[in-house]
Formats: C-alpha cells, sequence, structure tokens
C-alpha cells in the first residue's frame, strides 16, 4: 500500500474531527473531564457548577469512569466509590455536575 498525499490529507482531516470527542480540561469536580471547549456558568442552582458546551462522553471513559445509569435529564458515573450525577435540563445549552455528598 501506496503513502499518497491524499491518504495524508484524509488522516489529518480525520484526526482533526475527532479532537472535539477525545480532548478535555479538568472541571471543578475533582478529575471529572469536560470539553477543552466549555465556560463555566453561573448556574441557577447554588451547589451545582453549569458548563456550556457538550459533554465528552470518550474522554469521560478515558479518565476511567463509568456511565452508571440515566434517567430523563441525570446521568450517574462512577470512579471508584465516587459518584458524580451530571443534569441535562431540556431547553438548556449547558450541563451541570453535581458530585454525590457521601464523596466530600
Amino acid at each position: 500500500m501506496k503513502i499518497t498525499k491524499e491518504k495524508v490529507i484524509g488522516v489529518i482531516v480525520l484526526i482533526a474531527v475527532c479532537i472535539p470527542f477525545t480532548a478535555w480540561k479538568e472541571s471543578k469536580v475533582k478529575d471529572f473531564p469536560v470539553s477543552i471547549f466549555s465556560e463555566e456558568a453561573d448556574g441557577k442552582y447554588g451547589q451545582k457548577l453549569k458548563y456550556t458546551a457538550f459533554l465528552p462522553d470518550v474522554a469521560i471513559w478515558m479518565n476511567g469512569w463509568e456511565k452508571k445509569w440515566t434517567e430523563g435529564e441525570r446521568t450517574v458515573y462512577q470512579k471508584g466509590n465516587r459518584i458524580v450525577n451530571v443534569f441535562h435540563p431540556p431547553g438548556d445549552d449547558g450541563y451541570y455536575l453535581l458530585e454525590a455528598r457521601e464523596n466530600k
């Protein structure tokens, strides 16, 4: 198989398309990743942290978090004995992170 200019460009484009789904930064919830494009925003609820943009499922999985279950707007992730609740209300462009109280 010969390496051509078109194949190299195709691989570069494929990698560029995949970066947003795998690149992350640390959130205020210790060791829980959020998208590098997300920004912290003021939420309706004081105890929750609101982030804009999308939640990178691949980055969460790569950091060792396991999706336990989803019910409506709530998704629960677990890593060891730590539990993080993610809320994505309908009609809201952001999501809220809330670490379970027994973790603190």
